[in-house]
């Protein structure tokens, strides 16, 4: 894959935007909203609305990009290890799926008669983090030469992006190892965790569909740059949509 740098008419973000472009934008938004909401403390109601909402939003948005991928949309090409686009989406589809299911799991919201999915969710969660922290590493160690300069720059992206969704691997495997009992005993002893966690995992799962829309207006609509696109999304996606609103919960 080469980079756009130096087109000389690009199209507008609005008519570039696909069906799950859309729905991602409204993610987003509700995002801006949660996130807005952290850093003015303003706490009361966010324990339901930020997970309910998510679930939907973020879920239609994980299922879109699922049957994307299921029917073709997504295409089939013969770059190496994970620099083949099908490898990048299919990674960012269930981050994305996990990520919100850990928000709306560890909220009020969630069901109890859920719970026995637990072990199988988890199992299928600690893969799929361990494959976004591996597969980048293992591409750029083993097939760097082979890669084009847009392909680096993605390349070292996605390494600290899976480095970051990693994280999520801890409490994945004491839910994992110590089932259901552990979370309700968390709460009991600390109870703003109830508030905390699905906070922190609904954050990173607005950095994961924000970089998939820059990432699609960059490959698919030319709107930006790749050597645009990625400084972007390092010094202003994250900071301003995730980290800013996570610092200001402790």
């Amino acid at each position: 894959m080469y980079d756009s740098v130096g087109l000389e008419s690009r199209p507008s973000l609005w008519a570039s935007l696909g069906g799950r472009d859309q729905l991602t934008l409204a993610f987003l938004v509700h995002g801006f909203l949660v996130s807005l909401s952290n850093v003015l403390g303003l706490y009361e109601g966010c324990d339901f609305y930020a997970p309910g909402a998510a679930a939907l939003l973020g879920g239609a948005s994980a299922l879109w990009g699922a049957t994307d991928l299921a029917t073709g949309r997504v295409p089939f090409d013969t770059r190496p290890g994970f620099a083949h686009e099908r490898a990048i989406q299919s990674y960012c589809t269930l981050d994305l799926g996990f990520t919100v299911w850990f928000s709306t799991r560890f909220s009020p919201l969630y069901p109890a008669v859920l719970t026995p999915l637990d072990l199988a969710l988890c199992v299928a969660a600690i893969a799929t983090y361990l494959y976004g922290l591996g597969s980048p590493l293992y591409t750029a160690t083993v097939h760097w030469k082979e890669l084009t300069p847009t392909e680096e720059l993605r390349m070292k992206g996605m390494i600290v992006s899976g480095a970051v969704g990693s994280v999520f691997i801890l409490e994945a495997t004491a839910l994992l190892l110590h089932g259901a009992a552990w979370w309700t005993a968390v709460v009991a002893l600390y109870p703003a965790q109830s508030l905390l966690e699905p906070s922190v995992t609904l954050f990173a799962a607005y950095a994961v569909e924000a970089g998939m829309l820059i990432h699609r207006c960059a490959r698919c609509g030319g709107v930006v740059s790749f050597a645009e696109a990625v400084p972007f999304y390092g010094t202003v996606v994250l900071p301003v949509l995730t980290l800013l609103s996570m610092a200001c919960l402790f």
